[in-house]
């Protein structure tokens, strides 16, 4: 014999049709003046329902067991086809596992008579009972519902509740029938198998039919036609399977169809029938020996029959659960369209009454979109408008400074179609000296521009006349006074001389200039003062440093660095080590590129920007190179960059002077000769070079000098040769070059 075990999570309701779980038990504390109270009598009624189940489980387990035996294949007690297994897990499914004492009673009633001892009687019924309640556990565990709807609740009483869960009553009943003396041990294999089998054939066949029941009444009622038709498949089935099980011929399999029907038409509630009664009449064909079972050895039997329950129930309730899965899903679409159905025709009504509304909108937007082209266009003109004019007000080129580098940028802000207050300036001033200016004036409007070109045409005017910066300062200061400027105007300007590469400044309220120098940034921080306008007294002071060959100074307006919500400490720090960062090798094209794609987004830019730096180029030992349009204005310039070269290259200041105005003479006659007939000016190209104490000058042209006058003339040469040790000049179709070479007197190096 075998049990059958069924568990799962106790008292845990799987299906909104499960019975619901049995109230708390026991009895309130009963007062003595409400011996009789209501919850003394709901309390009784509860026990007096418990017992009755218990009862009914027990009678239903002991009455599977006797009709179980009579089809024992083993000895007396071992059958193929258990029924109390599936009865014992049927009860605790629906009832809870809490009712296992019933099965309990019940297996040990019907194993004493069948067993050797009492105690092997015992041990066989404790197997019998636990194995229900290992079935229950797992099936719970993995949300079986009793329903058998889905394939997975298919799945889990094959495989769980059936086939796993077995296991244990099997294996303890086998080893107790061989431990009491009633089997041998070469029938213990046999004896376990057949035993594995009828519990699990047990669970298989009469679960489900046990599990069915409650759903002629808990689901939707079948009408007659339903009836009918279910009477005519346990009909079908009852003749076809008794017809194969009766004769010899192998035609068991004809009962598959059948219950294919009863699965399709009628899913658990015609399956569960139709497959318990195959079963039984094929274990019972099987016990008796008659059929297809004829002349088979007891392997043979067990190999046949229990194949066959298998196909039963695996095709039986793996189809009735998928066709149950399909019904439920067509429901639930049919129910999902008719819900859209009512939505669609709401919200058509809905879409309908707006659809008035909505074109209506659709115009007003239309006007309403064209009437804003027609202003962005206005704003991007005006913007472009606002940027051409900003920088035609800054200065159209830098200039041409031998010996130096020179970069500058302006980035008009994108928030605003107005033009800015940001400017910078370079200025060639007498002696050979460079200003360098930049400024803000705060706010936008032509107004600022209006203020900027003031600011930079007076400091231009200042420069010239007394180059001091606390002088141009103070200049400044007294204009931007008598101006009606409601805003600040901060300035920073600056003075570098070539010759001695001196660098003063003065700062009016303008972020510090920054010198970058071997992968290092210092902030010019000295001579600091208000910006201009603001005080009374308008006293300015200045500072100085000395500015190393090859090092950069960079001048920067506070839309380079100043961001919302992040420390001007942050940004300037920030952009010394970004300029810091640049090779040596990078131009300063490079370098004003790089910060403004650092520090600028393309997308929008909230302030102007404006940068301008400068960098001196590194002197070279022996030679000279110096390149400038042939204009007059630049021959201060070239007579700067040689007199450095010289002082340098430590010439004496007798022999500097004297090459100095022979040199002068020669970039002269260029100027005045070369390019007289040329609409544009050419390039003046002054080359020294020193050997020891010898020293060559080539004055270079590429232009066609003009005939000599008849009048006379040539005392520039003249001059020429009485100054220099030799002078050559070579006329060519290619230009003209003049070489001065002497003999000079050295000194030690500063």
């Amino acid at each position: 014999m075998g049990a059958a075990d069924t568990s799962g999570r106790a008292a845990l309701p799987v299906s909104t049709t499960h019975a619901a779980p049995e109230p708390p038990e026991g009895r309130e504390t009963p007062r003595p003046d409400r011996a009789s109270s209501p919850t003394t009598i709901a309390g009784r009624v509860t026990i007096a329902r418990r017992l009755g189940r218990l009862v009914v489980i027990a009678v239903a387990y002991y009455v599977g067991a006797r009709l179980g035996l009579k089809l024992s294949l083993v000895g007396n007690d071992v059958t193929p086809l258990w029924p109390p297994t599936g009865v014992a897990v049927a009860a605790l499914v629906v009832v809870g596992r809490s009712y296992w004492p019933a099965i309990a009673v019940a297996a040990l009633a019907v194993n004493l008579p069948l067993s050797a001892t009492p105690l092997a009687a015992g041990v066989t019924a404790i197997g019998n009972t636990l194995a229900p309640v290992v079935a229950v556990t797992l099936l719970q565990r993995v949300g079986f519902r009793r329903e058998l709807d889905r394939q997975r609740d298919a799945m889990a009483i094959v495989f769980l509740g059936a086939l796993a869960s077995m296991l244990v009553s099997a294996t303890v009943g086998a080893v107790t029938l061989l431990a009491s003396g009633s089997i041998t041990s070469a029938q213990l294999p046999a004896a376990w198998a057949v035993w594995w089998t009828g519990d699990a054939m047990g669970v298989l066949t009469v679960a489900p039919f046990l599990l069915c029941l409650p759903l002629f009444w808990e689901q939707r009622r079948w009408p007659l036609r339903q009836w009918l038709e279910a009477t005519m498949v346990l009909v079908a089935a009852t003749a076809v399977i008794a017809a194969a099980s009766l004769t010899q011929l192998p035609v068991l399999f004809l009962a598959l169809p059948v219950l294919g029907w009863a699965a399709w038409r009628l899913q658990l509630r015609g399956a569960a029938p139709a497959a318990l009664i195959a079963a039984v009449l094929a274990t019972w064909s099987a016990a008796q020996m008659i059929g297809p079972f004829r002349g088979m050895t007891l392997l043979e039997q067990m190999v046949t029959l229990q194949s066959f329950n298998a196909c039963v129930a695996l095709t039986s309730f793996f189809l009735a659960a998928l066709v149950s899965e399909r019904m439920q899903t067509a429901a639930e679409l049919g129910a999902a369209t008719s819900e859209l159905e009512r939505r669609v025709e709401r919200r058509t009504a809905q879409l309908s009454a707006a659809n008035t509304r909505l074109v209506q909108e659709i115009q007003e937007r239309a006007e309403a979109q064209e009437l804003l082209s027609h202003e962005e266009a206005r704003a991007q003109r005006e913007h472009q408008i606002a940027e051409t004019l900003q920088r035609s007000l800054l200065p159209d080129r830098l200039p041409d400074v031998p010996a130096m580098a020179l970069a500058a940028r302006y980035v008009p802000a994108t928030a605003d179609v107005q033009v800015g207050g940001d400017w910078y300036d370079v200025v060639q001033l007498p002696g050979g000296l460079l200003g360098l200016a930049i400024g803000d004036v705060a706010g936008h409007g032509l107004h600022a521009a209006a203020t900027m070109v003031q600011v930079r045409m007076a400091l231009r005017a200042y420069a010239l006349q007394d180059p001091s910066p606390p002088s141009v300062m103070r200049g400044v200061h007294q204009l931007v006074s008598q101006l009606p400027v409601p805003e600040m105007v901060t300035l920073t300007y600056l003075v570098f001389d070539p010759a001695t590469r001196r660098l003063r400044w003065s700062n009016a309220g303008h972020p510090p200039a920054l010198v970058v120098l071997d992968g290092a940034g210092t902030f010019l921080s000295g001579a600091l003062s208000p910006p201009v306008g603001v005080t009374a007294d308008g006293s300015f002071t200045e500072a100085s440093a000395d500015l190393a060959p090859g090092a950069t100074l960079l001048l920067y307006t506070d839309g380079l660095i100043e961001r919302r919500g992040v420390s001007l400490t942050d940004g300037l720090d920030r952009l010394a080590h970004e300029a810091s960062a640049a090779t040596p090798d990078d131009g300063l094209e490079a370098l004003c590129d790089r910060l403004l794609e650092t520090f600028l987004d393309e997308q929008h830019i909230e302030d102007d920007v404006a940068i301008l730096a400068m960098r001196p180029a590194p002197s070279v030992d022996g030679e000279l190179d110096v390149r400038l349009p042939a204009e007059a204005r630049n021959l201060v310039q070239v007579r700067s960059a040689l007199r450095r070269w010289l002082r340098e290259s430590g010439v004496s200041e007798d022999d500097t002077n004297e090459v100095l105005v022979a040199c002068g003479e020669a970039c002269a006659n260029v100027v005045q000769h070369a390019y007289s007939e040329d609409t544009v000016s050419g390039e003046l190209v002054l080359e020294a070079r020193l050997d020891g104490d010898r020293l060559e000058v080539r004055v270079r042209d590429r232009g066609h000098w003009r005939p000599a006058a008849e009048r006379g003339g040539g005392w520039g040469l003249q001059l020429m040769g009485a100054l220099m040790d030799d002078v050559a000049v070579e006329h060519a179709p290619g230009g003209t070059v003049i070489r001065l070479r002497r003999r000079v007197r050295l000194e030690e190096r500063a």
